[in-house]
Order: C-alpha cells, then sequence, then structure tokens
C-alpha cells in the first residue's frame, strides 16, 4: 500500500495544469479579408485550428489565451490562389507551419472582456496584437443540460508588411494587386477542457432529444401560423439548424479503433512491465526500485499514448491530416 500512495505522489507532482476551455473546432471560424486591385474584398479563411483559454463565468475573467493556425489550411475558394500563398511568396508553409497567439492582458468593460492583446507570430516575426473581443454569453449543450458551452467574437487589423508578407504586383493604372491591411475575424464556440461535447462527431441524439427538437419545431409553426391574419402574407417560420449526423460507419470504425487501440495498449503496457523488471532483478536493482521504475514508465507511457488516441475518439482537438 506504501508503495501505491507513492507512486499516486510522484504522478500528482508530474500533473500540468491546463486551460479550462477548448476551442471547439467544428463550430467556429477563423476568416479574413483583403482589399484586392483597390476596388474589391477577397475573402479567405484557416480550415485547421486549434486553441485554449481560462475563463471564469462568474468574474468574467479571460487569460491564458493561446491559439495555433495551420497555414496550410488557408483556403480563399480558389486552389491556384491557395497554392500561391503557401510558397515562399507568402506563408511559406513548409518552414513556418503555423501561426500562434499567446495573451499578455484582457481589458473589461462593465467587467465584460472587451479587448484581448497579445504576441502573434507569423513567419519569422512576432509583434504584439490587439483583438477587439465580445463575450456573447454561455449556454447549456442542447444534448446535455449539464454540459456547458461559451461563446466569443473577436477581430482585429494587421498590416500584413509588419510580419514579413510583401509580395505585391502593380496594375496598369499604378495601383496595386493587393492591400496592406488585412481584416480579421475569430468566431469561437468552446467547451470545458476534458470534456467531451454532449453531441460530438461519433454519437447520435437519444430519443428524448429528437422529441424535444420536434416539439420545439412545432411549436415555432404553430406561433408562426396564428402571427399570420387573413390580410397579411405568410410569416417566414423559423428554421431549426440541425447538426449534421455521423454515419453509422464513422460510429462502428471509431468504436473499433478505440477498441482495439485499448487492447493494444494495456496488452503493450504488461509486456513492457514484465521485461523492465526481469532487466532491473538482473542489474541487481532493490526490490523496491525493482517495483517502481517499471510501473511508473509504463503508467506515463500509457498516459501519453491514450492522449494521443483520445482525438480518435471524440475527445480534446480533432487530428489534424496531413
Amino acid at each position: 500500500m506504501k508503495k501505491l500512495i507513492s507512486i499516486l505522489l510522484l504522478l500528482s507532482s508530474l500533473s500540468i495544469s491546463a486551460s479550462n476551455w477548448r476551442v471547439n473546432w467544428q463550430h467556429s471560424k477563423v476568416g479574413f479579408q483583403i482589399t484586392y486591385m483597390g476596388l474589391s474584398k477577397v475573402d479567405g479563411a484557416f480550415t485547421k485550428f486549434d486553441g485554449a483559454f481560462d475563463f471564469d463565468h462568474q468574474s468574467k475573467k479571460l487569460e491564458n489565451v493561446e491559439f495555433h493556425i495551420q497555414t496550410k489550411s488557408i483556403d480563399t475558394n480558389n486552389t491556384k490562389r491557395d497554392n500561391h500563398i503557401k510558397n515562399q511568396d507568402f506563408f511559406y508553409v513548409n518552414k513556418y507551419p503555423k501561426i500562434t497567439f499567446t495573451s499578455k492582458k484582457t481589458e473589461y468593460t462593465n467587467g465584460v472582456p472587451t479587448k484581448l492583446i497579445g504576441e502573434m507570430q507569423l513567419l519569422n516575426t512576432k509583434k504584439d496584437v490587439e483583438f477587439k473581443v465580445d463575450y456573447k454569453g454561455m449556454t447549456n449543450d442542447p444534448w446535455d443540460k449539464e454540459k456547458k458551452t461559451v461563446f466569443f467574437l473577436a477581430s482585429t487589423q494587421i498590416n500584413r508588411k509588419d510580419f514579413g508578407l510583401t509580395w505585391n504586383k502593380e496594375l496598369d493604372n499604378g495601383g496595386l494587386l493587393l492591400g496592406e491591411i488585412v481584416d480579421i475575424q475569430v468566431t469561437i464556440e468552446a467547451f470545458e477542457e476534458g470534456v467531451r461535447p454532449a453531441f460530438s462527431r461519433f454519437f447520435l441524439p437519444t430519443e428524448d432529444i429528437k422529441e424535444e427538437i420536434e416539439n420545439k419545431l412545432a411549436k415555432v409553426t404553430k406561433e408562426s401560423d396564428a402571427s399570420v391574419d387573413e390580410y397579411q402574407a405568410p410569416a417566414k417560420k423559423e428554421v431549426i439548424d440541425r447538426p449534421p449526423l455521423p454515419s453509422n460507419l464513422d460510429m462502428v470504425l471509431n468504436i473499433l479503433f478505440g477498441f482495439v487501440g485499448f487492447v493494444v495498449l494495456i496488452g503493450g503496457g504488461i509486456k513492457l512491465q514484465i521485461v523492465l523488471t526481469n532487466f532491473l532483478e538482473k542489474k541487481n536493482f532493490s526490490e523496491r526500485w525493482t517495483f517502481l521504475i517499471p510501473n511508473i514508465v509504463v503508467m506515463l507511457l500509457i498516459m501519453y499514448f491514450a492522449t494521443l488516441l483520445a482525438p480518435f475518439m471524440g475527445y480534446g482537438p480533432h487530428p489534424w491530416g496531413n
């Protein structure tokens, strides 16, 4: 028992504090806009990103914001243009795969966060950037009333030349193809760290939830019809967005992957523990160290690989592909 307590105390001392909210990439967006030929705007977005932050709903304190964007995930709805932006003229994604932001200070108005100041790194340049922040509120997860979801909007303007993005092309009239100022808009939905959103990409709603949606839809339709008299045009009925349902194949494959991964992880851990124990016994280690070292090594490895497997099971950030 004393040995077990010693191991638990050691592991607890190795724990790392983490931000308590995690960005839900499925319902968030990172977009930007830049002037094109001096006459119009080009919109774009990044499709692969991850972020976390500390936020207290009672005090509205926001801090420790970290955000990472994969530059190769840029999407301007034009493949040829996207490929150009990925090369050395712009993001040079092979050398600079990420854009990062780390907060330094939060400013508040009437107790609510309204400005976030932090360091952005783009290419090899680090520069402080100010984001306007709009806290939209917190609500219960529609699929599980015990789970919370928090929403923010953030926006800023940067001069791309400040970060080394200087490429441009002259036009016949003497103007330039691209403007220098880039408008950035970020929409954030986040869930509590370590808590999988109730409606994940792997699980279907229960019959009770389906019935609740149908009742709500029927109520909205009835109220809409009641507000129309014979002299009015039919009122536009409210449309309730429903999240896309995953396929049965997706669910089966993820359950199978999780089961196989779990069996391999535990079996490999037991095998490694036996090998390490035999090795230490041959080296004439004491009974205490022969017990402690294999157990600590195996438990740490299991924790590490479990963390790697977790995104494929629906926990934490999504597993980015190549």
